[in-house]
């Protein structure tokens, strides 16, 4: 999963997210959720984008390759707690968080991805919520296909050239024929 990709993406897309002294929207990448809930480092509101699971599939192909691959982010949003200690403020904030993700991943099938849909939306819960903090993570996924063509290639020889016998099927007569890659007029 392609984790700078989804950060523009909720950058370029967010009209909820807090701004930064650059004039952008407050997304980051983290490796790990734990990292997210002690060291919280964005203005808030912020999204915090973390990699989640990959679900393969059975593959399909008896000669080859084709699986389909669930590949799943987490996002967590750190929202602001003080006005109200009950949550309450906060959690109404969920509700536009979400629907301004939705806005901004929903559907949207990136570039890098070999997949016929785009993300769709695969749950939220609540992470933590101090006084001064609510933490919801929400989850989308993205189904890929992995092919033949992504993993390893058997050496071969290249073909340089193609020998073959017509037959003329009322006369039986044969003849000879070839095609060699790089010789002049290309057949023989």
């Amino acid at each position: 999963m392609n984790i700078d990709a989804v950060i523009m993406q909720i950058r370029m897309g967010s009209t909820f997210l807090a701004l930064d002294a650059n004039g952008e929207r407050c997304v980051a990448g983290a490796a790990e959720l734990a990292q997210i809930v002690d060291k919280a480092w964005l203005k808030r509101p912020a999204a915090y984008v973390i990699p989640m699971d990959d679900a393969p599939e059975e593959n399909i192909s008896l000669n080859g390759l084709d699986q389909n691959v669930t590949e799943t982010i987490g996002i967590v949003v750190d929202l602001p707690n003080r006005a109200d200690q009950r949550g309450q403020f906060a959690s109404s904030l969920v509700d536009i968080a979400r629907s301004d993700l939705f806005r901004c991943i929903l559907n949207w099938r990136p570039d890098w991805a070999n997949s016929s849909q785009g993300f769709n939306y695969a749950g939220g819960h609540l992470v933590h919520m101090d006084r001064e903090r609510l933490h919801w993570q929400f989850d989308f996924s993205l189904k890929i296909l992995i092919t033949d063509e992504d993993g390893w290639q058997p050496p071969s020889d290249p073909i340089i050239g193609i020998e073959a016998t017509l037959t003329d099927p009322e006369s039986g007569e044969t003849t000879p024929i070839g095609f060699t890659l790089g010789s002049p007029g290309g057949t023989t």
